[in-house]
């Protein structure tokens, strides 16, 4: 574990040593929502966010659809296989 905090580590490092002054913050990466296109940079994403559709809710399925196919259940939950040690 300690050799791959230090192999992220040292990727950060390398990160930080990139000259980014002239490059402006960004609110998004992404043009899906509410993008103004009348602005530049990160301005363009001010109001980048999606509305709370409420009504648009679905319901869950019904447990016993949702374990039809499990290979593994106890008719409340799937089963999964251990993956922690102690």
């Amino acid at each position: 574990m300690v050799r791959d905090l230090n192999s992220i580590l040292g990727h950060v490092d390398s990160l930080n040593a990139l000259d980014t002054k002239d490059i402006p913050p960004m609110a998004q990466v992404s043009d899906r929502y509410g993008v103004d296109e009348s602005k530049k940079g990160s301005a363009r994403f001010a109001y980048a966010s999606r509305e709370d559709v409420k009504e648009g809710l679905r319901k869950s399925f019904p447990t016993e659809v949702a374990l039809a196919n499990a290979p593994d259940a106890d008719g409340t939950f799937f089963k999964v296989p251990k993956v922690i040690e102690r």
